[in-house]
């Protein structure tokens, strides 16, 4: 899944369930079950097409990040938290996409990066078609989960 709606469903977690102890372990564990679902994948990470995809990726999801910053809704630290928290997991795979982008080989990967790999069975280039809704309906939710904690 994109950092995008990793950080949206993050987040969407900390509006449920507001203790610390429960919500950062399953922000971090919802990665991976978001992972195993179906979604988008672009095979050639030099390509410009991922280049593109990356960049407006990465700037939607700074932008919820610093949309939680600025409107500081109810439990806005464990949501902002939550976010990065439920995106960190692909931080590990930065090292291996600027070597790939230098043209250097590849190192070897740890038990972490296989698993990760490995249930990533689902990327797929028409994989958009599950990214969109999924972001669509969870940004939704999330919106509308805080208005219903200020009405509260």
């Amino acid at each position: 899944m994109t950092a995008t709606n990793h950080a949206v469903s993050g987040a969407l977690i900390a509006v449920y369930i507001h203790e610390p102890i429960i919500a950062l372990p399953l922000a971090l564990a919802s990665h991976f079950v978001l992972d195993g679902l179906p979604h988008l994948g672009i095979k050639k990470h030099n390509s410009q097409l991922f280049a593109k995809v990356l960049i407006v990726d990465i700037t939607v999801a700074s932008l919820i990040l610093l949309g939680i910053v600025i409107l500081q809704p109810a439990y806005w630290l464990l949501m902002f938290s939550c976010a990065i928290l439920a995106m960190s997991p692909d931080l590990m795979w930065l090292p291996l996409y600027i070597r790939e982008l230098k043209h250097l080989p590849a190192k070897s990967t740890n038990w972490l990066m296989r698993f990760h790999g490995n249930i990533q069975w689902g990327e797929r280039s028409w994989g958009y078609l599950i990214e969109i809704p999924w972001f669509v309906l969870t940004f939704i939710l999330l919106i509308v989960s805080i208005h219903d904690h200020r009405s509260a």
